[in-house]
């Protein structure tokens, strides 16, 4: 477990430094790609861009060369934000610099030293990208470019993400709500509370917590164009909060601490491989987040990691499915037993509700970003943070502590004690 917080601490600190890093400055190192993407962001109109590049060098085979036929391109992306997703892997492009368009600004890098400042106009708006073209094949370039990106009235962010630290402030207020309002159902409530209760409401306090860091940290950057403190806060607290999201679905899916005891074999094991892979999936993200995307590699980690957010989404359903097996078959064992049969239908709306948060939440939000323009990028986050709430609300309601909820009825029935025990039984020895 200390090994774990000291892993956590390790990534956030190195996040913490690349954020510095993504919001100003990228520094490159014998880079040998013909193009790449240095930053998008989305200007209104009277926004302005700094940009400086120091220290450059130019060599192929270990031998220095003049800077020649390599330099940046501003180039005005039409369309929805994430279209410039299309520009991340530009090495195979050729020379940018030769196929420039017509209203592209090319920053040709002649020296060791560059500076480039350009104002937008009212016509101008939109999203921008700062891409970086070696057209010297073969050869390595090692710099740091320094820039400053401002929207007018001294906005340090995007114009599509002015709206955030509202966003983000409801949100958290919500959450913050339905924690309470929880907190409240477990102290007045006669009937008996179980572990899974509990964790759900620690659950949603830090899923309160991390949004509302989230607000404070987009305000900061707004005004001071300086958000990391809030950063750091932000990125612990989403941390605990995505490993113990995955730990309650996996744990209700089991049915641990209402339905038996105890965990299965097998349900032991999907926890042990689950959960670390989403505390490793968690901490990478956050330095791949942070990081520029002009960073070599940057987009192939990207995607190698939405792949195993995905998996270990897929992987919290096995749980779910087995239950649901065993409690279809108890029924079926003895069809008096209509607690047996509620629960498997709960199981089954449980199921139904779990594979729909994951598919709007991995899928449908990229699909959602992918036709907005970019002023209007915040209404991705604001529909994500709408979904959870929904989910968190729903399930909540589905394992209320109530005696009127068929998934925690305390049996009366002799008949029905007999299948529970059979089920028990069931599901600490699966087939």
């Amino acid at each position: 477990m200390a090994a774990s917080w000291g892993l956590l601490a390790l990534a956030v600190g190195a996040a913490v430094g690349g954020a510095q890093a993504r919001a100003s400055s990228l520094t490159v190192q014998g880079d040998d790609r013909s193009a790449f993407l240095v930053e998008p962001f989305c200007f209104g109109r009277g926004g302005s861009m700094n940009i400086k590049i120091s220290d450059f060098r130019l060599s192929r085979g270990g031998k220095a060369l003049t800077p020649v036929n390599v330099g940046l391109l501003i180039r005005k992306t039409e369309g929805p934000a994430y279209s410039v997703s299309s520009m991340m892997d530009l090495n195979e492009a050729g020379c940018l610099l030769n196929t420039k368009k017509p209203n592209d600004v090319v920053i040709a890098i002649s020296g060791s030293n560059t500076s480039y400042t350009h104002q937008i106009d009212a016509n101008g708006k939109g999203l921008y990208s700062i891409l970086y073209s070696n057209c010297n094949f073969g050869s390595k370039a090692s710099f740091q470019i320094d820039y400053t990106l401002m929207n007018r009235d001294g906005v340090f962010i995007s114009e599509g993400e002015v709206p955030l630290p509202l966003v983000y402030a409801a949100a958290s207020l919500g959450f913050l709500l339905a924690f309470a309002y929880w907190v409240h159902l477990l102290r007045t409530s006669s009937s008996p509370i179980h572990k899974i209760q509990y964790l759900m409401g620690v659950l949603c306090f830090f899923k309160a917590a991390s949004v509302g860091f989230e607000a404070f940290r987009y305000q900061s950057l707004k005004i001071y164009g300086d958000g990391y403190a809030w950063a750091t806060l932000f990125h612990i607290l989403t941390f605990v909060k995505g490993t113990m999201l995955f730990a309650v679905i996996l744990l209700i899916g089991t049915g641990w601490s209402i339905m038996k005891p105890f965990l299965a074999d097998r349900e032991k094991r999907i926890i042990l491989i689950v959960l670390p892979m989403q505390v490793l999936v968690n901490v990478a993200m956050v330095i791949v987040d942070e990081t520029p995307p002009g960073t070599a590699g940057w987009m192939t980690w990207r995607d190698i990691l939405h792949f195993f957010d995905v998996v270990c989404c897929c992987a919290i359903l096995f749980p779910i499915v087995w239950s649901i097996k065993h409690l279809r078959d108890a029924a079926e064992a003895d069809g008096k037993a209509k607690r047996i049969l509620a629960k498997l239908k709960m199981f089954r709306e449980f199921y139904v509700l779990v594979v729909c948060y994951i598919y709007f939440s991995r899928i449908i939000i990229y699909l959602v970003k992918a036709t907005l323009p970019c002023d209007l990028s915040w209404v991705a986050s604001a529909i994500s943070e709408a979904a959870s709430l929904i989910f968190y609300i729903l399930v909540g309601y589905k394992f209320r502590p109530d005696f009127d909820n068929p998934y925690l009825m305390v049996q009366n029935e002799d008949d029905e004690s007999s299948v529970e025990l059979q089920l028990q039984e069931e599901l600490a020895n699966p087939i």
